[in-house]
């Protein structure tokens, strides 16, 4: 059992057989990633780690790019195919009007909440004013702010 000379980015099994790697050691705890699952928790200085040549792993490894946050089949920086455009919900508030930039900006995280995860959601409703816009459309405005676009005649 290792309880000393652990390193960041060293790869362990606890003695669940769950697949660790270190990503950071503190003096009182360190911080543990599971490769299974990419959770990070927190464990105490003294948690004790087997070398992963040693015993079984409980749980296969996930896969690298799973880890990282992207999908491997859309590659990095790419939306991920279960992402939806908001455009639609976008442009139907806008030609509904009557709505503020942040009721919209409320209404289209509760329906499409999924979608919206790492999107900044008012320059999403910005490109869509200036996309209508170029298409002919009018966007007013009231004393209330609240916004309406207007299709041409």
């Amino acid at each position: 059992m290792i309880t000393r000379g652990l390193r960041v980015g060293g790869r362990y099994l606890t003695l669940t057989g769950l697949t660790v790697q270190v990503a950071a050691l503190r003096d009182d705890s360190m911080l543990l990633r599971s490769l299974a699952s990419g959770n990070e928790f927190e464990a105490p200085a003294g948690y004790e780690l087997r070398p992963m040549g040693q015993g079984k792993a409980s749980l296969p490894l996930k896969p690298a790019a799973a880890g990282r946050g992207t999908d491997k089949a859309n590659g990095p920086g790419r939306p991920k195919a279960s992402d939806k455009p908001l455009a639609p919900l976008i442009d139907a508030m806008l030609l509904a009007g009557n709505m503020t930039m942040g009721g919209i900006v409320r209404e289209v995280k509760r329906k499409a909440s999924a979608s919206c995860k790492g999107r900044d959601i008012r320059a999403n409703i910005r490109a869509r004013l200036y996309w209508l816009k170029k298409r002919g459309c009018r966007v007013e405005t009231n004393d209330q702010a609240r916004m309406r676009a207007v299709a041409p005649a």
